[in-house]
């Protein structure tokens, strides 16, 4: 019976983990996203927005590139071959004398 909850509780935490982190960057975003709207329309006082908003759009911007990238160089394609290849080569190594 603990067997089947495991996965349950794992997958719960992970969601619980995934909105503490992603909640406050979400809120931290969108309000240096309004300061940046608040300079456009012509606010003086939010004009320190520019250079984080800046800063956020171009990271996001490489990683979008960089996943695009590598899943068109099939980094994607076969996840299980390493594991594979590793566990033959510990079998190699421990056949060895």
């Amino acid at each position: 019976m603990s067997e089947q909850r495991q996965p349950y509780r794992t997958h719960w935490l992970t969601w619980f983990f995934s909105a503490m982190v992603l909640i406050p960057t979400i809120l931290g975003f969108a309000n240096k996203f309004l300061d940046l709207v608040l300079v456009v329309q012509g606010d003086e006082d939010g004009a320190f927005a520019v250079t984080p908003i800046c800063n956020y759009l171009f990271a996001t911007a490489g990683f979008l590139c960089l996943f695009v990238w590598t899943a068109t160089q099939g980094a994607f394609q076969n996840l299980d071959g390493p594991s594979h290849t590793m566990m033959e080569n510990e079998k190699r190594l421990d056949s060895q004398p």
